[in-house]
């Protein structure tokens, strides 16, 4: 008989569908499995924090699930208030002050007018 889970997957949580892929910890040199959102485009809210390694925090809106949090990758990239972002491979985890979130790459998008 299955015992219950009370640690929510990354899909419930951010409200997206997620995929298991395999994954190399540099920091490690371990393989791991990991749920990641393939392609996450969110909203930013103009900030970007310089954080150890090499690595930038951006502070975005997910204006689909009403979610704002931030996403840590390696890119450094400018950005503005209301630039559209997509996340490659996002993951994330539990944390005691809420959650972690990490990505592969971001970009910044183009948005069509009109």
């Amino acid at each position: 008989m299955a015992k219950p889970n009370w640690t929510p997957r990354l899909s419930d949580v951010l409200k997206h569908e997620t995929e298991e892929i395999k994954l190399h910890s540099d920091r490690t040199g371990n393989d791991y499995t990991a749920d990641v959102i393939k392609a996450l485009r969110v909203v930013s809210t103009g900030s970007k924090e310089d954080v150890s390694d090499n690595f930038f925090r951006y502070a975005i809106v997910d204006i689909n699930s009403g979610l704002e949090y931030e996403i840590k990758v390696q890119k450094n990239i400018n950005v503005k208030f209301g630039a559209v972002l997509e996340f490659k491979n996002v993951r994330g985890g539990a944390t005691s002050r809420g959650g972690w979130y990490s990505a592969d790459d971001v970009n910044l998008l183009q948005v069509k007018n009109g």
